[in-house]
């Protein structure tokens, strides 16, 4: 019931944003979703020659977990601009700013900081052709941190968030490592972070609608 009074307090006039970062969180979901699933698809050999399969396993965030695994005869290389990469950004820019409407009233600040780190990955990344990317997980630690100060998302978003960006953030940095839990430790963050998406798209629409 508190939750619900909560979500009718959010000004109506941002109804719109609501549903398009739910809309953006759930095709980002998606997106990762497929490079994960693409990614079996190849170690299984069901399929090497589909191009509109193998395409989403370039998302970097599975080259990382390729290059953590070491897997024989599939090869990975963070450099270079790709366009499902952008995508991903870009969607991720979309959400923050939806998500700082949603926040304007708990913390405003951070919630507009999440937002402009995200403008600046997708800059970062067509101008260095690698930087930036990484700032996925740490807009998602923000916007995690942020919702505990806020009623309208539930604690399993909120700590599948906060794991989530933990792990990746530690897969991340330690490119190049070989170890069997650090790699463990990347595909669980992976998965969490589709989990992530899915229900901050779920919450979105939820307050889309009642807003």
């Amino acid at each position: 019931m508190q939750r619900s009074i909560v979500t009718n307090a959010i000004d109506s006039r941002w109804s719109w944003l609501h549903k398009t970062g739910a809309v953006a969180a759930l095709f980002t979901a998606l997106l990762l979703l497929l490079g994960m699933l693409s990614l079996v698809v190849t170690l299984l050999q069901l399929s090497t020659t589909n191009s509109w399969v193998l395409i989403f396993q370039y998302n970097w965030l599975v080259k990382i977990f390729i290059l953590h695994a070491d897997f024989s005869g599939i090869q990975a290389d963070l450099h270079g601009l790709n366009l499902l990469d952008i995508v991903i950004l870009s969607l991720v820019s979309i959400l923050c700013l939806s998500l700082s409407t949603v926040f304007r009233n708990t913390s405003k600040i951070w919630s507009m900081i999440a937002f402009a780190l995200s403008l600046v990955a997708v800059i970062l990344f067509v101008m260095t052709q690698i930087a930036g990317r990484s700032t996925v997980m740490l807009v998602v630690l923000i916007n995690s941190f942020v919702m505990l100060r806020d009623k309208i998302f539930g604690k399993t978003t909120i700590y599948v968030g906060i794991f989530a960006s933990v792990f990746l953030f530690v897969g991340d940095l330690t490119v190049g490592l070989h170890s069997n839990i650090i790699t463990f430790l990347f595909e669980f963050g992976y998965v969490l972070l589709i989990i992530w998406f899915f229900l901050i798209a779920q919450s979105l629409l939820r307050v889309g609608r009642v807003s």
